[in-house]
């Protein structure tokens, strides 16, 4: 695999709780051996997005790829 490789993949996320929507139509994608930081106000869904990415959390729409693999 080289630093091309894209290890992690979200598509299209949603999640909401009832009525609050905690993320909307969120797409984000990383490249294999790269760090990135997630900021962003109280509520911006920092800490639903890594719930999400750990399988804390389920989706309500949207897709997560690792290295390919659903």
């Amino acid at each position: 695999m080289t630093s091309d490789t894209t290890a992690i993949r979200v598509s299209q996320i949603r999640k909401a709780y009832g009525a609050t929507v905690a993320l909307d139509d969120v797409s984000v994608s990383v490249k294999q051996g790269t760090v990135h930081a997630l900021l962003g106000e109280n509520g911006a869904g920092k800490s639903t997005i890594v719930k999400v990415l750990s399988g804390l959390v389920s989706t309500d729409t949207g897709t997560i790829e690792v290295f390919g693999q659903p």
